[in-house]
Formats: structure tokens, C-alpha cells, sequence
């Protein structure tokens, strides 16, 4: 089947169309002024979001990678430590845990919200076990607060990567406050992108705020006074600049993702496919559309001749990759993380798509599904 309409996955030519002249503008006083490090915008981005997700501090990072790795090395993470974590999470979580010498300590997948199985977690602490991260995959607030009170229970860490999850609540909260601190990618394809790397961190702990800081820029508490040994992860005023542009739309832009969403939920549901769901508790980001189905190889192919690009997020589930089996980390069987890497299938959802195309993408997807019968 040949089609004459295209879909991207994602467009950023669309957004940047749309708020063009506000990034320009914002750029000029930034190039203008040349102040490209530790200026006024990552100052005031940082209050803003820590406003925004509800936490006392934030600290702007160079990537999403750094606000973990520089999250477990403030938590004084390192050797002979463990960290729980979901087999079906991005490995970026799991480089954080290795690069900062602890072990990582996998767990199988929750059913039906991505995160991980809280039975398996509370089976996984030992008296070795300092945190666990909790990935908002997709954009699906978790529902954390059993793992909260778990982790209060057992005195450790919980630490939520929210990089899918810009914008996402529950229970009126936004994600990046339920945990010791939450992690956050500003990459370009997030629904918070920069125009390249970037990151931040959220907490409301004034001494985890400050260990970042101090870790971001060297160890320094001031020019050539290093306290201790750190790394060079800093958001610079470029950056900053345009996330402050794009957090003035991220509501609105959020919600168009979820009205695109309700679309396909509604006209998917008499499909044989497993839809999330979204609770009335819950506000999610929808950074992708994710459904499951058995057919997903021949739907991502039967899709890809219409003219319509999907997604794949992830095909390999941490226990499987390479570079786990090679250092012989254990060989381990998570059947919901493997159901989920061969089932799941991620449909356009970027809120620049017109209804047409929308609509384009629900017409296919039936219309498989009717010649599979």
C-alpha cells in the first residue's frame, strides 16, 4: 500500500515554525549579552520548573544522564551499594548506577503502567540496597505512592527518572516530587526539548540541591576552591533560554497530546490491542502513544508502507543487551520487560500533527486489523 501522506513520528521543524520568533528574540539578549554560563536564564528556568514540578530547588544539568548520574553520586551511591531498577527502562538509568561503582539490581515490569513490579522491588532490598529508580516511561505517571512508602520504610532513596514525563501528575502532584529527587531529560525530542543536550533535577532537599551543584562544576564552591572531585555538567544560558521559551507551552501543547491520545483510545477500543489507560487521578504527558499487540513487526511494516513512521521504545530490555550479557552480569527472565519489548508499538502523538493526519493514522491502523481478519 503506497500512500501520498507522510506522518512523521515527530516534526520539530512544526514547533520551531510556531515559536520562532520567541527563540530568536531570547537568543539575541543571550548572544547580545554574552553572560553564556551561569546567567539570569538558568537561574530563572531553574525556579520556574521547581515551581512548576512543585519542589524547593532545581538544578539545570548538562543531560538527562547527568541529573542521574550526578543524582547517585549526591546520594553517596558507590561501591558495594545497590540500586533497584525495571528491567524495561532506558539503560541511562542503569549507566548511572555502573559509572558511580554500585550494582544495579534488576526487577521485572508492573503490568499495564510500565514501572516496576513493587513485589519484586521488596523482594530485591537488601541491607546493601541504597535507592530505587523508578522510570515514568512514555509519559505515564506511576502510581508511586506504595513504592514511596516502601522506600520510607526501608530508609532508602527513591529517585524517578521523569524524562518522558514533562507536565505529567497524579493526584494533583507533579512527578519529580514524589521521590528524593527527580531526574529529568531536556533532550531535543522531549516534550521540554532544548535545541540540544540538556537536563535538570528537582528536590526539595536543600543538601542533595547543594551536592549537585558542588558535582556539576568540578567539586567548586568557588573559583580554584575544589571540595571535592566532580564533573563539567552544567546548563548553559542558550539552552536555558529556550526551555523557558517552551515551558510557557508545555500545558498547552500537553494537552493537545492528550486529546490526540483520547482520539486513538476511542477509536482503538473495539481493536485487538491493549491501550494504557489513563486513570482519573492521573494527568499524563503522552511523550509517545504506546499500544501492545502480538502483531506489532507487521503493523510497524503495514504502517511504514502508508506513509506513517512509528517507534520502537525499547526493543531490548536492559537484562538482554549486549553489553549486560558480556560483563556477565546473570542471566534473567522478565516476562512482562520482554513482553513489552516485543509487543509495544508507539504511534505519532507530537502535538503539531493536524487532525487529518490523525485521523489518517486511525483509518490505517483499523484498516490492518480488518485484513488481519
Amino acid at each position: 500500500m503506497s500512500a501520498n501522506i507522510r506522518v512523521p513520528l515527530l516534526d520539530l521543524k512544526r514547533e520551531y515554525q510556531a515559536i520562532r520568533e520567541e527563540i530568536q528574540a531570547a537568543w539575541a539578549s543571550v548572544l547580545e549579552k554574552m553572560h553564556l554560563l551561569k546567567g539570569e536564564n538558568v537561574t530563572a528556568f531553574e525556579r520556574e520548573i521547581a515551581q512548576l514540578v512543585g519542589t524547593e530547588h532545581a538544578v539545570g544539568v548538562a543531560s538527562g544522564t547527568d541529573a542521574l548520574l550526578l543524582s547517585v553520586r549526591a546520594l553517596e551511591i558507590g561501591a558495594n551499594d545497590e540500586v533497584v531498577l525495571h528491567a524495561n527502562a532506558f539503560v541511562a538509568a542503569l549507566e548511572a548506577v555502573l559509572h558511580a561503582g554500585a550494582k544495579p539490581v534488576l526487577v521485572d515490569a508492573a503490568e499495564g503502567d510500565f514501572g516496576p513490579d513493587l513485589e519484586q522491588v521488596r523482594r530485591a532490598i537488601t541491607p546493601r540496597t541504597k535507592a530505587v529508580i523508578a522510570v515514568h516511561l512514555y509519559g505515564y505517571p506511576l502510581p508511586l505512592e506504595p513504592l514511596v512508602d516502601l522506600c520510607a520504610q526501608q530508609g532508602i532513596s527513591l529517585i524517578e527518572d521523569c524524562s518522558h514525563a514533562h507536565g505529567a501528575r497524579r493526584d494533583g502532584r507533579h512527578v519529580g516530587s514524589f521521590g528524593r529527587v527527580g531526574c529529568f531529560s531536556a533532550g531535543v525530542v522531549k516534550n521540554l526539548g532544548a535545541y540540544g543536550d540538556a537536563g535538570f533535577l528537582t528536590t526539595s532537599d536543600a543538601s542533595l540541591a547543594a551536592k549537585v551543584r558542588l558535582l556539576q562544576a568540578h567539586g567548586q564552591a568557588r573559583k580554584n576552591d575544589h571540595q571535592l572531585y566532580g564533573f563539567n555538567s552544567r546548563l548553559d544560558e542558550l539552552q536555558a533560554a529556550v526551555l523557558r521559551v517552551k515551558l510557557r507551552h508545555l500545558e498547552e501543547r500537553n494537552a493537545r497530546r492528550r486529546a490526540i491520545a483520547n482520539f486513538y483510545r476511542e477509536q482503538f477500543a473495539a481493536l485487538p490491542v491493549i491501550v494504557p489507560a489513563e486513570p482519573k487521578d492521573t494527568v499524563a504527558a503522552y511523550h509517545q502513544f504506546v499500544i501492545r499487540t502480538k502483531k506489532r513487526d507487521a503493523l510497524q511494516a503495514y504502517l511504514k508502507d502508508a506513509g506513517i513512521e512509528t517507534g520502537v521504545h525499547y526493543p531490548v530490555p536492559l537484562h538482554l543487551q549486549p553489553a549486560w550479557t558480556r560483563q556477565g552480569r546473570g542471566s534473567y527472565s522478565f516476562p512482562r520487560a520482554e513482553q513489552y519489548a516485543a509487543e509495544l508499538l508507539s504511534l505519532p502523538v507530537f502535538p503539531d500533527l493536524t487532525d487529518a493526519e490523525v485521523e489518517y493514522v486511525v483509518r490505517s491502523v483499523q484498516r490492518f486489523f480488518q485484513q488481519q481478519r
